[in-house]
């Protein structure tokens, strides 16, 4: 009997002995015969399984590993959610130069000591300046109307972040012959939606100061007693230092933290029941907060309110100089009975009666 005819033999007994045990170690050789397609470890897997009988091993499942879960499920609404509303997405390199970490008043925590170039020298904290160079190269290229997003990551000392970044200029819509601009209010909107694909709605706004950002129009997002993002209007001294023209407006958040944060949707019936809608109009000094009459609006009216939004916003004559109305609508609905005009009348009385006791004087 062959040498090669014996290894086949003491290979099928081993695996009838031992049941095709992967703890064991196994020394072979290769007859000359076959050395010209046995010459690696599978094709000796191969022989060994022939002889053992494929039909003998026992079938399982492959174990795949990918990475799956709720964050980059997040990601991909977040994506959709952006590209929807006619924002690009960009990628960008990681990194800032020294002309432009100075001119945002950004500090740098991770500095590379052999750059390819000096745009290659810090690790970026912020993705504002990642975007606003995008949007300088595409104004040297006569691209007037910019809409852009990013999700990145920024560098601190102790730990790196994922973050989306936001940045809208010029037209926000052509429709035929009609041109709407972003404003502050449009792009405050698009945050708006942004927090509510995470299921928040909660939150609150402050002003917040940036050496990059308008000294008057900046805003943070706060929810729970957490800072997890701002935005605001490019500081012009910046927009004039690069040759931008008109600020863009900025926007930046914490994606890690948004995720945190995240709150399933809940599904509820509908009511077979009329809704009950009341405008509310409140006069009140510019610098208050729109914010706390929202909130007061929600502690009078409690789980009856369906929906509650400003659908105007008026600074005239007929008001003093340093005051603004807002009006309000509120739509309450119970989901069990109609409800009645008394119902109502008193909870519009309590609602009045707390904005009054927090600043807010309804508008004759």
């Amino acid at each position: 009997m062959s040498e090669a005819r014996k290894a086949l033999i003491s290979y099928d007994e081993l695996f009838k002995e031992v049941g095709g045990s992967a703890d064991w170690v196994y020394e072979t050789a290769v007859p000359a015969f076959r050395s010209f397609d046995v010459s690696r470890d599978v094709d000796l897997i191969e022989e060994v399984l022939r002889i053992y009988g494929y039909t003998r091993v026992e079938p399982r499942r492959p174990l795949l590993p990918a990475e799956a879960g709720e964050p980059r499920d997040l990601q991909r609404r977040v994506r959709n959610f952006l590209t929807d509303r006619g924002l690009n997405e960009v990628v960008t390199f990681p990194w800032i130069e020294d002309e432009i970490k100075d001119l945002f008043g950004l500090d740098s925590y991770w500095e590379i000591v052999n750059p390819l170039n000096s745009e290659q020298r810090h690790l970026r904290t912020s993705l504002v300046p990642s975007l606003v160079k995008v949007l300088k190269h595409n104004r040297s290229n006569f691209v007037p109307d910019f809409a852009a997003f990013e999700l990145g990551r920024v560098y601190f000392p102790d730990r790196e972040e994922s973050r989306v970044g936001l940045l809208a200029v010029g037209k926000m819509r052509r429709h035929f012959l009609a041109q709407e601009d972003w404003s502050f209010f449009t792009f405050k909107g698009l945050v708006e939606g942004l927090l509510t694909r995470f299921g928040i709605e909660n939150f609150e706004v402050r002003p917040k100061e940036l050496p990059f950002l308008h000294p008057f129009l900046g805003a943070a997002v706060w929810v729970d007693g957490t800072e997890v993002g701002y935005f605001g209007r490019l500081h012009p001294k910046v927009a004039e230092e690069l040759e931008l023209g008109e600020p863009p407006f900025v926007a930046e958040f914490n994606l890690d933290l948004l995720t945190e944060l995240y709150r399933r949707p809940s599904f509820g019936g509908l009511s077979k029941f009329p809704p009950v809608k009341r405008d509310f109009a409140f006069v009140f000094p510019k610098e208050g907060s729109v914010a706390r009459l929202l909130a007061a609006a929600e502690e009078a009216f409690g789980d009856l309110l369906e929906e509650l939004f400003v659908f105007d916003v008026y600074e005239g004559e007929r008001l003093g100089p340093n005051e603004v109305s807002v009006a309000l609508r509120v739509v309450l609905r119970h989901p069990e009975r109609s409800l009645s005009d008394e119902e109502v009348n008193r909870l519009a009385e309590r609602f009045v009666k707390l904005a009054g006791e927090r600043g807010y004087r309804l508008r004759g």
